[in-house]
């Protein structure tokens, strides 16, 4: 039986996810390579998911348990290839990767930020994208020692605004203002230089801002009770009265997760003593006081960012009211501003994909910050689809989903690519030249997250994160 070779571009979620359901399900041999364009795998498993949520990253137990599986499985028909530091598109072009291989999977996410597109947003210091900011504090190389953060007066900074309310805002705002409860910290793989930065800060407040109304949040009931938990540690909720009201929603045809973001709202927004018993469960701060305070801030349009006019620092944030219409569409208010004074601001509006080099000579139609596709399946710009070539996760679907969606979309693809592998004609199925690539292996790979868990270790950590590319590489050659 012919061996058939698939390549995945990218070691995210998506990618592996990919990967998992090809190997566990093809009839016919497959040797499956997943590039990464670091020398370590798991993408956004890795460096995007807050550290103090250790469970979202089960997955990589379970890449690594279907990779070593066809490895030391000696009866198995699959082989498994992993090259890291190593980027298509740079390195090795995706043109030679069509020609050679049976089969490439688009799966390298979403690495640029939504702008809000305002004057002062590109050019402020202490003005950052959570995109950034989480790709810094998880250690991620290209941020890890990034002088943006690391240069920053943290020792000034009392008040925050974040704007967007979703998950990733949410993970910031929590991590900002417990920065230093070791027990939430302390046994977590957060970069250790940025933890030590952050706890600089004598933060007191943290306004969560949004464009929409409260039935509009986009935070989870998981993330948002987290906050509100944070009482036990001096750090106390608010959100003003006419931003809430359960009264003018309709609550009886309002769905379940709504119903119970409300009952959880009206119950935090009670003095301690007048909650029920279940929100009860954790004290109240050991001398009552709570010095520091977040707000959820709905109904606003951030107009401009101001800077201090003896500095290039930010100093504080325009912005306008806002309304929303009968069909839920934002209606701002331009002539109704106001100004939030501010020492950081961190905007949190999403990921978008970009093209990867190539994409022009491949005729690659690239719509709307996603590739193309019917159902994974690439288009090329004619609307065609393109023989052999895929898309998974969020540069195929857009950047949005959790973990476990992104798990459906990769393996409805990687079925798809199963059910094409048939009609698509045998390739030479060689890998293309590597030469003069310092490439990692899969076990230089587990040669580095090896060492990190043996750090860890010795600080009660899961692992202790290498925080350069060219740390990663020295361990590799030791």
């Amino acid at each position: 039986m012919v061996r058939r070779c698939i390549s995945i571009i990218g070691s995210g979620p998506s990618g592996f996810y990919t990967a998992h359901h090809l190997l566990q399900n093809a009839k016919v041999p497959l040797e499956v390579t997943i590039w990464e364009k670091l020398p370590v795998p798991f993408g956004l498993s890795r460096y995007g998911v807050a550290p103090d949520h250790p469970n979202v990253k089960n997955c990589e137990e379970t890449f690594t348990d279907t990779v070593n599986k066809v490895r030391n499985d000696k009866d198995s028909i699959h082989k498994f290839n992993f090259i890291g530091n190593c980027e298509v598109g740079k390195d090795v072009q995706l043109s030679d990767l069509l020609k050679k291989q049976d089969a490439v999977v688009l799966s390298y996410g979403c690495a640029t930020d939504n702008k809000l597109g305002i004057p002062g947003e590109n050019d402020t210091d202490g003005v950052f994208t959570s995109r950034q900011f989480v790709n810094w504090y998880n250690g991620h190389p290209d941020f890890a020692l990034h002088p943006k953060f690391m240069d920053f007066d943290w020792k000034s900074v009392r008040n925050v605004g974040i704007i967007g309310n979703g998950n990733v805002a949410i993970d910031i705002a929590r991590l900002l203002l417990s920065s230093t409860v070791s027990s939430i910290w302390g046994s977590t793989d957060i970069n250790p230089l940025a933890l030590e930065k952050l706890r600089q800060a004598p933060i007191e407040n943290v306004k969560i801002i949004a464009r929409r109304d409260f039935p509009n949040s986009k935070f989870t009931n998981k993330e948002i009770r987290e906050m509100w938990q944070l009482e036990s540690y001096g750090v106390k909720g608010h959100i003003d009265s006419k931003f809430f009201t359960p009264e003018k929603w309709n609550m009886k045809e309002q769905a379940r997760t709504f119903k119970r973001c409300v009952d959880l709202f009206s119950e935090y927004v009670k003095p301690y003593e007048e909650r029920s018993a279940k929100y009860k469960k954790l004290p109240q701060p050991e001398n009552g006081v709570f010095t520091k305070h977040w707000e959820l801030d709905y109904l606003k349009t951030p107009l401009e960012i101001i800077k201090d006019g003896s500095s290039n620092r930010i100093k504080s944030l325009k912005l306008c009211n806002n309304t929303m219409s009968e069909s839920n569409r934002v209606n701002a208010h331009p002539d109704k501003t106001l100004e939030y004074n501010l020492d950081l601001l961190i905007t949190s509006l999403g990921y978008k994909g970009s093209p990867m080099s190539g994409f022009e000579e491949l005729k690659i139609k690239f719509d709307r910050n996603k590739i193309a596709n019917s159902q994974g399946r690439v288009l090329d710009t004619q609307e065609n689809t393109i023989p052999g070539l895929y898309a998974t996760g969020w540069i195929g679907k857009g950047a949005e989903g959790v973990i476990l969606a992104t798990m459906t979309n990769s393996f409805a693809v990687a079925e798809n690519i199963l059910k094409d592998l048939h009609s698509l004609p045998p390739k030479t199925t060689s890998i293309p030249s590597l030469e003069n690539v310092n490439s990692t292996t899969w076990e230089d790979a587990e040669k580095i997250l090896s060492f990190e868990e043996q750090e860890g270790k010795m600080k009660d950590k899961p692992r202790e994160k290498l925080l350069t590319v060219q740390e990663m590489l020295r361990v590799v050659q030791h």
